[in-house]
């Protein structure tokens, strides 16, 4: 992403660019390109504490640029305005203050942020990165052009959870300890510490800025209505204690340099590990700009070797689609292009939802401060195997498989002390079906015979006979879940059973057990026969969503496209047809799909299992293949227009007419995150596996 004068000037415009990194650790920086901050989660530091919880350390850094007899406020922070005529049920304005937006002539977001600005005659860029493996950013500010300047740069410190808001308080401690070249910020008591290191002087001088307010943190309204004000809205505004300000003096081509970390230790750790060198560098604008090089390095190699594994799949792919594919799987050129835009985006956003948690790697599918979800995070688990990356795919399976009880998986982990929680039936149903793709694709035939397959066999008998939370397959030969009233048969569900009963299969003829192969798959067909008969509606034109004691529940959802998307389909050819002829009438977009065919928005992770889904029903015709990459392109221009980097987890999609609903992002209480990991993990691997690379047909419709 780079922005010109003509968005940044537009205070809407340059605060819906938004842009986020991740250090591998649950960490955190987010923002957007006019530097002022629309959600409570955007930072210049999110840290995770020893048990996982994630907290705001540094909300950000506002400058002010001084040349000559002149002072230029770099900064933008959004305020509330005065309500118009007063009236106090009214939405009160915007307002930027100050508003150093005005003076931006450029933001750039590859490979990490940077803002340039044209103060009077002098023009000044800052850059931010955070440090792999470490709660550090570091940020840097250059004189680029002109006469020489001064800079104060003042830290807007935070202790507070990513979704929560802040309020002064006497009780706050915020004691300042200030020695040459560092500053530690002591927060409330037991808090972290934060170490501030620059190449200036600190000035202290303990305010608190006021008002800050969030806009795309307010709840969304009922189509017609204002938005309303929930129970966390009750204290409108943030605020931050300033604990002073560095100020040093630009020359022309100077920089000033600051190093914001909850690690006492940091530049010591970093020699251990060996990232500054040696001897290692003499001064903080050295260490910066070495480590911002390793960094830079380190992003490429991931990438290069992320393209090189996306190629291999998109070649096996290509072959395994017909005659003309295995033409294309023997050209010499890369099928998957280095610097193709959309893979670049995807699998640098996919990557960034790979985070340590103790001794164990797993997948947030949610950024910033992501919460494991187990079924969402195995859902994500295919596109990491796309890009060969079959060891960090290994070390997020163990854990799950390490922590099967009685047949299920975690559906996620207790914040803090990171205790399994079970109940929901499909996070075991996504490892089976993780297991036999991992299985297949790296020809691990060791991993198979143990753990593996006792695993998967352990899950299937498990549900078979039947385990807690009233997870079992009835006398009518359905999966249900759920006790008393609340059980119930759900097709989506029912879809991934099926399709873990074909992968057990198929990991039993991998381990040369024949007659169990030819057990579980005549199970799936006897399943098969079940689902077709019970949750098929045949007036609808798709599944029932559930059967429950008090009766069929009808509906459509975007999970039922599980029994058209995933192989081989639960449904006959007729069937599917008519399925996804119902879903793309009542809830397809280009962007994504709508939750219920009534929502005013869409998940652009759906997108990806429609578009196997459509190109599965029309026999991967090139109609079909160039549908679906206008469908991709459509979404990517979109993206350009709000996101760096990242999926958004919800966009808004209003149906014709609804003007009201153009103004919602989405219906529920809980803002949505603005990355979605399994959002861009579907995409691309559509875009890798089922898409020509050929490159794009003509004649999109």
């Amino acid at each position: 992403m780079r922005l010109g004068q003509d968005v940044l000037s537009i205070l809407g415009a340059a605060t819906a660019r938004e842009w986020l990194l991740a250090n591998g650790l649950g960490g955190a920086a987010s923002g957007t390109a006019a530097g002022a901050h629309t959600r409570r989660s955007h930072a210049h530091l999110i840290a995770t504490d020893p048990n996982g919880l994630p907290s705001v350390a540094l909300l950000k850094l506002d400058e002010r640029l001084h040349v000559g007899s002149e002072s230029f406020d770099l900064g933008c922070n959004l305020v509330a305005g005065v309500r118009p005529d007063g009236d106090p049920g009214a939405e009160p304005p915007l307002l930027a203050r100050p508003a150093g937006h005005l003076l931006l002539q450029e933001f750039r977001a590859d490979p990490w942020p940077a803002w340039r600005w044209q103060a009077g005659a002098t023009s000044i860029e800052k850059s931010l990165f955070l440090v792999e493996g470490h709660h550090a950013v570091a940020v840097a500010y250059r004189h680029l052009d002109g006469p020489a300047a001064r800079l104060t740069v003042s830290p807007l410190v935070a202790h507070r959870s990513p979704d929560a808001l802040q309020q002064e308080s006497e009780g706050w401690n915020g004691t300042v300890q200030a020695v040459p070249g560092r500053v530690r910020i002591g927060v409330a008591s037991g808090g972290a510490v934060l170490s501030l290191w620059h190449s200036g002087a600190f000035m202290p001088a303990r305010v608190w800025q006021r008002g800050l307010v969030y806009p795309a943190d307010r709840e969304a309204a009922p189509p017609g209505r204002a938005p309303r004000r929930s129970p966390r809205d009750v204290a409108a505004s943030d605020a931050a204690l300033v604990p002073g300000y560095f100020e040093c003096d630009l020359p022309v081509g100077g920089a000033f340099h600051v190093v914001a970390s909850v690690e006492q230790d940091l530049f010591r750790v970093l020699a251990v590990e060996g990232r500054l060198g040696a001897p290692p560098p003499r001064t903080l604008g050295e260490c910066v700009d070495l480590l911002h090089r390793v960094e830079r390095d380190r992003v490429a190699r991931s990438h290069r070797a992320a393209a090189a594994g996306a190629d291999v799949t998109a070649r096996e792919a290509a072959a395994a689609h017909g005659v003309s594919g295995e033409t294309l799987a023997r050209r010499p050129a890369p099928l998957v292009d280095l610097e193709a835009p959309w893979f670049a985006r995807l699998s640098r956003a996919m990557m960034d939802g790979l985070v340590r948690r103790g001794e164990r790697t797993t997948i947030l599918t949610r950024l910033p401060a992501g919460i494991e979800r187990g079924s969402e995070t195995l859902r994500a688990i295919p596109a990491f195997i796309s890009l060969r990356a079959f060891d960090r795919v290994r070390e997020v399976l163990r854990t799950y498989v390490e922590y099967l009880n009685e047949g299920l998986a975690p559906e996620g982990f207790e914040p803090g002390s990171h205790r399994p929680r079970y109940g929901d039936p499909t996070t075991a149903l996504w490892l089976v079906l993780a297991l036999e793709l991992l299985t297949r694709r790296s020809e691990d035939l060791e991993s198979l015979r143990d753990p593996i397959l006792p695993a998967v066999e352990g899950i299937m008998q498990a549900y078979r006979a039947g385990t807690r939370h009233g997870i079992r397959v009835g006398s009518d030969g359905l999966l249900s879940a759920g006790e008393g009233d609340d059980a119930c048969c759900r097709a989506d569900v029912n879809a991934l059973w099926f399709h873990a009963l074909v992968a057990t299969a198929q990991l039993a003829r991998l381990a040369g057990r024949k007659e169990s192969g030819a057990f579980y798959l005549a199970w799936a067909r006897e399943h098969q026969g079940r689902v077709l008969e019970a949750l098929w509606d045949e007036p609808r034109g798709c599944l029932v969503e559930a059967l429950t004691p008090a009766g069929p529940r009808r509906g459509l959802s975007p999970s039922q496209l599980l029994a058209v998307s995933l192989s081989p389909p639960l449904l006959p050819a007729d069937r599917a047809a008519r399925l996804l002829a119902t879903v793309e009438r009542e809830l397809f977009t280009p962007r994504g799909l709508r939750p219920s065919a009534s929502a005013a928005t869409v998940s652009p992770a759906w997108l990806g299992p429609y578009i196997t889904a459509h190109l599965r029903v029309h026999q991967r015709s090139a109609e079909a293949q160039a549908r679906s990459h206008g469908w991709l392109e459509e979404l990517r221009a979109s993206l350009d227009e709000r996101s760096a980097v990242h999926v958004p987890e919800v966009l808004a999609a209003p149906r014709a007419g609804d003007v009201a609903a153009r103004r919602t992002v989405t219906a529920t209480s809980t803002p949505p995150a603005p990355a979605s990991v399994l959002a861009a993990a579907e995409l691309l691997r559509v875009w890798i596996e089922e898409l020509d690379h050929a490159g794009a047909p003509a004649g999109v419709a």
